[in-house]
């Protein structure tokens, strides 16, 4: 694994913060919300470690890409997940220790801090806000089918547009900067078709994929906080 250069992280002015596995523990309602989904559909539920996958990618790739169903089975089953983990799952989720404080000391530090999801943008605001962290973020983003977006490239494109950020390698000295920090490597991926790096984080739902990435990583929430604070 490559050793992340951290000075190049704490100057970066924006991060970017996952939220399923990063800011929030959300893996018993979703995997209780994709139990119901499986049942109400009449497809058959998964083993566990398959259904781990799950966690964090957009659904319905991975109904359609890990399970092989039709474009028209799969948002059948994504939305009687949604339904089910709106009206139940989402009050289960737990922050993860430390996380609301490292928000809290970046913003002090001038840093600006978003939300960058898959979660459907208008679940992620209410998840945070039952929590009460909602307060705690510049912007809370994630996919909204109505206007077309989905997926991590397009989340992250939205945010950066919305706080105004300019990122890539066409940066000059002065130009805001930002980091995404999540526990997925489609969070990496979304990151990098903006020209942005990404910090992995071990206390969520990614496994040896991402630990054999050779990607920066933080194992700890105090790890990432010495990668991004002075």
């Amino acid at each position: 694994m490559t050793s992340p250069d951290v000075r190049s992280f704490l100057d970066v002015s924006v991060v970017l913060l996952d939220l399923d596995g990063t800011i929030v523990d959300s893996g018993p309602g979703i995997l209780d919300s994709f139990a119901h989904a499986f049942a109400e559909c009449g497809v058959p539920l998964p083993p566990p470690a398959v259904l781990r996958t799950f966690l964090g990618p957009p659904l319905e790739e991975s109904f359609r890409d890990v399970l092989g169903l039709s474009e028209e089975r799969s948002d059948q089953l994504r939305r009687a997940y949604g339904d089910h983990y709106r009206k139940n799952g989402l009050r289960t989720a737990t922050p993860y220790a430390g996380i609301a404080d490292l928000v809290r000391a970046l913003t002090e530090a001038g840093r600006t801090v978003a939300v960058a999801t898959n979660k459907r943008e208008t679940t992620a605001q209410s998840l945070l806000g039952h929590l009460g962290l909602e307060g705690l973020f510049a912007l809370i983003g994630g996919t909204d089918p109505e206007a077309g977006r989905s997926g991590k490239a397009a989340v992250i494109g939205s945010v950066l547009e919305r706080l105004d950020v300019r990122t890539g390698a066409g940066d000059v000295a002065g130009t805001a900067r930002a980091v995404m920090v999540g526990d997925r490597l489609h969070d990496a991926d979304g990151a990098a078709a903006h020209g942005l790096p990404a910090i992995l984080v071990g206390w969520g739902y990614g496994g040896s994929p991402e630990r054999e990435s050779g990607l920066p990583r933080a194992d700890s929430v105090e790890d990432l906080a010495r990668m991004l604070l002075r």
